[in-house]
């Protein structure tokens, strides 16, 4: 009998602290959902203002106090004609071309060089190669904004500038550092036995890399492929300092001189505008996280990189 008193009694104290426990996990669980939902508020709430400030018309804009939520009296889709019907304005035509071209062929040329880079800095023996390997990485140090002015000069000296072959030089004679240094994590974490064995079978270096080594870091390539490829959308800097032309010009620097020079006196500033061009810049890297957000983390996930 007093066994069980003394069971019955242990019971009853533990009740209370498991209640205990099981509130502070709940009272977790809706902080954390409340800090979230607010973290997305803040994230969607400029898209959409930008959407629903794309229905005015610029004199309407102009005239009208807008509100947290800006709703056009007399809406308008003039705007977004204009963005998604290209067939009506050849330069929006020009500019979507030019940002596809570009950051196909930028996208590609990096992710071949981290591919090579990583395989020559993890497989291959040679002197002084962490050495070369710790010079690389710390020119991602240096900021970028120091090199815009020796670069203008030298694209002006090699009579390249205002030309294709802006692009051409600055998006496929880089090395992607950090992205070498993923693809150097990842095969370093894979067994070297297959390769041996390839070479083994007679294959050469070219036929170990891209059938062997390829499919081993696919994750990591994928990522660099999509981080990559948004990268390339949004940049402004390279058209915009080293371009004049304005068949030349990609989205993004074109939004960048649209903003730069539409406030000239005596000319009304169309934001509406402004804006929804600038959705041309946003969505569709928007919908390229949202669908592939899976395979970025999974590409860090098999870096493995190590402390």
């Amino acid at each position: 009998m007093p066994e069980t008193t003394f069971n019955a009694d242990k019971i009853r104290a533990i009740d209370p602290k498991i209640r205990r426990q099981k509130l502070f996990r709940w009272i977790g669980k809706i902080a954390a959902y409340a800090v979230l939902t607010a973290g997305a508020v803040i994230m969607v709430y400029p898209l959409l203002y930008v959407v629903m400030a794309s229905f005015y018309t610029a004199k309407e804009f102009n005239e009208s106090v807008l509100g947290l939520f800006p709703v056009a009296k007399e809406p308008t889709i003039d705007n977004f004609k204009m963005l998604f019907m290209v067939g009506l304005d050849t330069a929006t035509l020009g500019y979507y071309t030019n940002s596809i071209l570009r950051t196909l062929y930028t996208t590609s040329f990096s992710c071949l060089s981290a591919l090579l880079g990583g395989y020559v800095f993890a497989r291959l023996q040679f002197k002084r190669k962490e050495a070369l390997f710790l010079c690389m990485l710390a020119t991602q140090m240096i900021p970028g904004i120091l090199s815009v002015l020796p670069m203008y000069l030298q694209l002006r000296a090699m009579n390249l500038y205002d030309t294709w072959g802006v692009y051409l030089l600055l998006g496929g004679g880089a090395l992607n550092v950090m992205g070498t240094f993923l693809v150097r994590q990842t095969l370093e974490e894979l067994p070297i036995s297959i390769e041996e064995a390839a070479k083994v079978d007679g294959a050469n270096t070219a036929c170990i890399i891209f059938r062997i080594v390829l499919p081993m870091v696919k994750t990591i390539m994928i990522y660099l492929v999509i981080t990559g490829a948004i990268g390339v959308w949004n940049d402004w800097t390279t058209p915009f300092y080293y371009t004049e032309s304005q068949s030349l010009q990609t989205i993004p620097s074109a939004l960048t001189r649209l903003t730069a020079f539409a406030g000239k006196e005596g000319q009304l500033m169309d934001y509406p505008l402004i804006l929804s061009f600038s959705l041309l810049v946003t969505v569709p890297s928007v919908v390229i996280f949202f669908i592939f957000q899976k395979h970025i983390v999974r590409g860090l996930m098999s870096a493995g990189i190590k402390g």
